[in-house]
């Protein structure tokens, strides 16, 4: 099996993690000194750095509610209504901080290990610091790229194949039973045998991508069309409507939020297979650049790029949630 794994040449980002591990005075070479056994490790004072963002607001968004300082803002949130548009926003923001807020205590207290868990300032510190890596970006678009064309992919086999599968019984009975097999396969059980047969690349990560994203928009697709009011069509087939335009007319636009229910799954499974793959299959992206962190005993590194890949998959998320609200207004509108 390790004769299939082929060579290849360092990103940016890879070669500026592994300089820093061959340099002794690197803070990722010092941490893995420390973990061979009789080590002995200085403190490292870890700075915390704090980053503001400017969030664009409307005339009654989060920027008027703080422009009259603290007693404006809670004028602003007493306010007829003013609650109810920010909840959201106020909630998500404060969950964040609670979260981070016990965090820091656990490890200031020394609940958590500080060797295991490191603080909230040196993880910040860290992710800043790894943000400003020269092709790190580069680096994140390979990670985006396999999941988007795996994601496409399975969208173009998913739509196509849901539909036979919502309009014809008999064919579902016939593919049910496959389906249900391949279905709970995981990617990764996979992993060894693409590697046999593709060897590495983009092909490799896109079928896996591929394997993990197509169930859910598949089932979602056909569900969603066999969900469809029959009176609609029945209908539309009384006005001598063809079948074809009957389909566009009115299943499709029916279906549509089942479906961009399963493509939000899908889109979600394909980002985390793509990083699976790079971490264990050792291809370019984001799980390399954890694999090549955790190698070093880089703890704060391996933090930053978990919660740099938590914001992508949370990005992925509102990206698709917005999508369907422009896509499918009337959707909104039910709500």
């Amino acid at each position: 099996m390790s004769s299939q794994v082929t060579t290849r040449a360092l990103t940016p980002v890879e070669g500026e993690l592994l300089g820093e591990l061959a340099d002794p005075g690197s803070p990722g070479a010092s941490r893995a000194a420390a973990s061979r056994p009789g080590a002995t490790t200085e403190g490292d004072a870890s700075a915390g750095t704090t980053a503001s963002s400017d969030v664009p607001a409307r005339r009654t968004g989060i920027r008027a509610l703080l422009r009259g300082g603290p007693r404006g803002f809670i004028r602003g949130l007493t306010r007829p209504g003013a609650l109810g548009r920010h909840r959201a926003l106020l909630l998500g923001t404060a969950g964040i901080v609670a979260l981070g807020a016990v965090w820091q205590t656990a490890v200031g207290l020394r609940i958590l290990n500080p060797e295991i868990v490191p603080g909230v300032g040196a993880t910040l510190a860290e992710l800043v610091r790894l943000v400003g890596l020269p092709g790190f970006y580069v680096t994140l678009g390979q990670t985006l790229l396999s999941a988007g064309v795996g994601l496409v992919l399975a969208l173009v086999i998913a739509v196509p194949v849901g539909l036979a599968l919502a309009s014809s019984a008999w064919l579902r009975r016939l593919l049910n039973a496959t389906i249900d097999a391949l279905r709970p396969i995981p990617p990764i059980v996979l992993l060894p045998l693409a590697i046999l047969a593709i060897g590495g690349g983009l092909g490799f990560k896109v079928t896996l991508v591929l394997q993990g994203a197509l169930w859910p928009l598949l089932l979602q697709t056909s569900y969603g069309l066999r969900a469809v009011d029959p009176l609609q069509t029945d209908v539309a087939a009384s006005f001598r409507i063809d079948p074809l335009r009957r389909l566009f007319l009115f299943r499709i636009p029916a279906a549509a939020p089942v479906i961009f229910s399963g493509l939000r799954l899908a889109a979600s499974t394909a980002f985390g297979v793509s990083v699976m793959t790079e971490l264990v299959g050792g291809e370019r992206g984001l799980g390399s650049i954890l694999a090549i962190a955790q190698s070093g005993n880089n703890v704060p590194r391996v933090y930053a790029i978990t919660i740099i890949t938590g914001l992508v998959g949370l990005a992925i998320a509102f990206f698709f949630g917005r999508l369907e609200r422009l896509l499918l207004p009337w959707q909104e509108a039910t709500r």
